[in-house]
């Protein structure tokens, strides 16, 4: 009766981790289009990604191409932060005349009390 009982449970464990996996298998394949297509639209207006998409492929062993490739990591690493220092320096420009960033609370809910602020500046 008990080693039935195991068999069951044992069989039961085995359809489940089918169906897992089987709905994963699922789940992965549908998702290869979808990602597909904003990745061919990004290539078209930057040209550096269809070359960064071709570097993927290249190991050590192809000295020339990978020599061009990590020319061409640097090249976008270099716009990436370039692109992050101006988001950072359009922040610094919406600072108030004492050198703090102005909050923007018009997404708080109203009708709570004000959280004090460190160093005693309430509102």
């Amino acid at each position: 009766m008990m080693d039935t009982f195991k068999r069951i449970r044992l069989g039961g464990a085995a359809l489940l981790l089918a169906a897992a996996v089987g709905a994963c298998a699922i789940q992965l394949r549908s998702g290869d289009d979808e990602a597909a297509a904003p990745a061919s639209a990004s290539q078209e207006t930057d040209p550096l990604a269809s070359k960064l998409a071709q570097c993927r492929t290249v190991n050590y062993e192809q000295r020339d191409d990978f020599l061009e490739c990590r020319r061409i990591w640097a090249e976008k690493r270099r716009q990436f932060l370039s692109q992050r220092k101006e988001a950072v320096r359009q922040v610094g420009d919406g600072a108030s005349s004492n050198g703090s960033i102005v909050k923007d609370e018009s997404r708080l809910p109203s009708g709570y009390p004000s959280v004090p602020t460190p160093g005693g500046n309430e509102r």
